[in-house]
């Protein structure tokens, strides 16, 4: 999409979107499916697992994992490794249910 970037040794897989504003650093893995929205930042050598959700606006540590179906929300600052299908969300980016009291 327009405006975004792509840097050096960055796997970009199947299907994957990679929206207006978006960039993806050095060596970052981005399965298949994922959608990364528009203004996300990855910094270099993060894995982004298949079919996982980057909201508008969000950004990620170098060396981060996102799980495969996780769902970062619009915003978050992921600081530290996001299991599969898990949701966070925030600044640091907290486990959904943490954020309402849940867990």
């Amino acid at each position: 999409m327009a405006g975004a970037v792509v840097n050096a040794d960055a796997t970009i897989g199947q299907h994957v979107i990679i929206n207006t504003g978006a960039t993806v650093d050095h060596d970052c893995i981005i399965g298949d499916f994922a959608h990364i929205a528009p203004g996300v930042n990855l910094a270099g050598d993060v894995t982004v697992g298949a079919g996982a959700f980057l909201g508008i606006g969000s950004c990620v540590i170098p060396g981060c994992h996102i799980g495969a179906g996780a769902i970062i929300g619009a915003g978050a600052t992921v600081i530290g490794d996001v299991a599969s299908g898990q949701t966070v969300v925030g600044t640091p980016a907290r486990p959904l249910s943490r954020m309402n009291g849940d867990g």
